[in-house]
């Protein structure tokens, strides 16, 4: 299926104005994530990296191998680095440390202090010390550097995972047990939930679940390439447990059609959006912003994420 930047966009302009409406989201957070996701849908239309062919076998995928390893994903470098410039200039708009990071790192840029083709490798190589050696330049704003290198890469990652995506093996779907009901023939014919967790296509773990189809069928949203896949409705995204015993759910009134999933074996939580009865836009990385009140119950909970948002932080 080809992108489609109309209704991508639409769906985007909904979802913006149904987080304005949180009085938990500052105005100043929710204009720099919408500019900075109308930038990158934009880009997505003219992204052009290679697509990579070498990829992992069927066999090993299905055995939990993802096909491409995130270190291996190419990216449009060209269009990043316009990217950069683009999102680093509406940053140094704003106001705070924020601003005054994007600054340094344009200036460090520009001095050839910084150089992008190694931001863009540390960051798919989640080379932490990296972005260490320059949150210690920035303290005030330490995660401003890898927003940054995150947001201009994510168009092309996108890209080649929705490429990468037509050539993971199917799952048969399960069948055994249909309904009398025919209206429901349809939704079981949903592929079989992976065995794993992590993403098929690159092997990193997701930083939300959503629920959809009448049945409640739970797809995985990777934390990387973005990929939606069905997983498993009762096993840990982390650690793999699967005793109902050690895992649990709760809810908050602040955040209606959200709940949180947390695993009593690794003390780690997952949000999951579940929509089927709402009338409400489903973007995964703009979802984790509106269920933030889920994050704190979670933390006061003794319990933590696996894993950033996709916008680093």
């Amino acid at each position: 299926m080809s992108f489609d930047y109309s209704s991508a966009r639409e769906q985007l302009d909904k979802k913006i104005s149904e987080l304005r409406e949180k009085p938990f989201l500052p105005d100043e957070l929710v204009n720099l994530i919408s500019s900075v996701a109308e930038i990158q849908l934009e880009a997505q239309q003219h992204s052009a990296p290679e697509i990579p062919t070498d990829l992992t076998s069927p066999d090993r995928n299905l055995q939990g191998h993802p096909l491409l390893a995130r270190e291996d994903f190419t990216y449009d470098y060209k269009q990043a680095c316009k990217l950069i410039e683009e999102i680093a200039l509406l940053i140094s708009k704003e106001e705070g440390p924020i601003a005054e990071a994007s600054l340094l790192i344009t200036e460090s840029i520009n001095s050839g202090k910084l150089d992008l083709k190694q931001a863009f490798s540390a960051y798919l190589k989640t080379d932490d010390d990296f972005f260490l050696g320059w949150a210690e330049k920035m303290p005030e704003a330490p995660r401003a550097l890898s927003f940054l290198i995150q947001s201009a890469l994510t168009p092309s990652i996108k890209t080649v995972a929705a490429a990468l995506a037509k050539e993971l093996p199917e799952l048969e779907a399960d069948t055994s047990k249909r309904p009398d009901t025919a209206e429901l023939d349809f939704e079981l014919e949903q592929p079989a939930p992976r065995n794993h967790g992590h993403c098929p296509i690159c092997g990193s773990v997701p930083f939300m679940h959503t629920l959809h189809h009448k049945q409640g069928f739970r797809f995985a949203n990777c934390s990387f390439c973005h990929t939606e896949y069905r997983v498993r409705r009762m096993a840990c995204a982390y650690c793999d447990e699967n005793n109902p015993d050690n895992l649990k759910f709760f809810t908050v009134e602040e955040a209606p059609g959200y709940r949180v999933d947390v695993c009593d074996s690794c003390k780690t939580y997952m949000k999951t959006a579940d929509f089927r009865k709402l009338d409400k836009i489903s973007i995964p990385a703009l979802n984790d912003l509106e269920s933030l009140p889920l994050d704190f119950v979670a933390a006061e909970e003794g319990y933590s994420r696996g894993t950033l948002s996709v916008w680093g932080f």
